[in-house]
């Protein structure tokens, strides 16, 4: 199921614009701030829809934020005013579509019909979303800003171990285990070693060392 993220303060409007894209088949994550918007970025939206005008911000600003994360994810703006200068921003900045005020919520059912339709496969691609890492695990990629990570494969299982087991506390025994396999019989420091190399790589994934026992991901 696609999920939308509507970003409208208007909250009659918010409500009935949610309740007709339910009814088209989408989950759909609502906000009525800007605030709230920003703290979604991480979740993965299929299609956002965000009105300009938010009380403690600009849909513009969110607009930003959303389209270096991935410039592919599609959005929507709504705007109260018919000003051209609006809509010139808007697609300048990477907006797909513009919708003004007043309008049928039919009509935006229909412009992110054609939106997800025509969104190309590449950009379906499954991601798992970590802080601001986006973990591609068919291609074995991480992507920061839509830049690739100089990660190796040993590195990149790490990372995706840590993701599997967030929060746990993982004694280096089972790093090895599950990572170098049951033959290993070298030292356990080499754990430490690839932890570093994975801290100065992806400083803002998390990795907490528990002295004497092993390591936690907290992300």
């Amino acid at each position: 199921m696609k999920t939308i993220c509507l970003v409208e303060d208007e909250q009659d409007l918010l409500q009935v614009l949610s309740i007709y894209l339910e009814k088209s088949g989408w989950n759909v994550v609502t906000c009525d701030t800007l605030y709230k918007a920003l703290n979604q970025l991480h979740v993965h939206i299929d299609c956002w829809v965000v009105d300009i005008m938010l009380p403690d911000g600009s849909g513009f600003e969110l607009l930003k934020e959303i389209k270096k994360l991935d410039v592919h994810t599609p959005v929507i703006l709504i705007s109260a005013r018919g000003e051209s200068i609006d809509r010139v921003i808007g697609f300048e900045i990477g907006c797909d579509d513009y919708i003004t005020k007043p309008f049928l919520p039919a009509e935006l059912v229909l412009r992110v019909k054609k939106i997800l339709q025509s969104t190309p496969m590449q950009n379906q691609t499954e991601f798992k979303i970590v802080g601001p890492y986006k973990i591609d695990e068919k291609r074995r990629l991480i992507l920061v800003e839509e830049q690739e990570l100089d990660v190796t494969s040993r590195e990149f299982d790490i990372i995706q171990f840590f993701v599997e087991h967030n929060r746990a506390a993982i004694p280096r025994e089972l790093l090895l285990q599950q990572i170098w396999g049951e033959d290993y019989f070298g030292s356990e420091r080499v754990v430490d070693n690839y932890i570093k190399k994975i801290r100065q790589k992806l400083p803002l994934f998390h990795i907490e060392t528990i002295y004497g026992f092993g390591y936690r991901c907290n992300v």
